[in-house]
């Protein structure tokens, strides 16, 4: 039928009339039978600094985040974040992971928007020989390449990845 509308001998109105009619009953009737479905939210250690509640773990366009569940009293949220544990080697920040808008993963200063420091090598608690600065972890191939984190130091570590 949908080929027939694309070459114009057929109305899409009525193709679809004809299709949604008898899905619209059906749909109405397991509506009726199965009811409403209420998905409990995912309860938190984090507390609200608002109201005191456990905050719970909520989804939304832009992924999971931290919502207070005395909405609407209280509108409280946070985002979801991981910490690395890794210093920032531009400030006294730390290095979170993020999320670019496509979902890639990198790595940026807590401190942000005062501090821009961002790398998509993962960092690593281990100390650089030359500079005591971290060291963040690159694949680059079959190889795992430490380097590190401070743009002065040239100190590269290359380690053969097992296949």
């Amino acid at each position: 039928d949908l080929d027939n509308i694309a070459d114009g001998d057929q109305q899409w109105v009525e193709v679809i009339k004809k299709f949604y009619m008898p899905f619209k009953k059906v749909l109405e009737l397991a509506e009726e039978t199965i009811g409403k479905i209420d998905i409990p939210d995912e309860v938190s250690d984090e507390i609200c600094e608002l109201c005191g509640k456990n905050m719970v773990y909520k989804m939304g366009r832009y992924g999971k985040f931290l919502a207070c569940p005395g909405f609407p009293e209280c509108r409280n949220t946070k985002p979801i974040v991981e910490n690395t544990g890794v210093s920032c080697p531009k400030c006294d920040g730390e290095l979170i992971a993020r999320k670019t808008k496509k979902g890639r993963k990198f790595y940026g200063c807590s401190n942000y928007p005062n501090c821009d420091f961002t790398t998509w090598d993962e960092p690593t608690k281990e100390i650089c020989p030359k500079c005591k600065s971290y060291l963040a972890k690159k694949l680059n191939g079959k190889q795992i390449m430490y380097k590190c984190m401070n743009p002065n130091c040239d100190y590269e570590n290359k380690i053969e990845k097992k296949v």
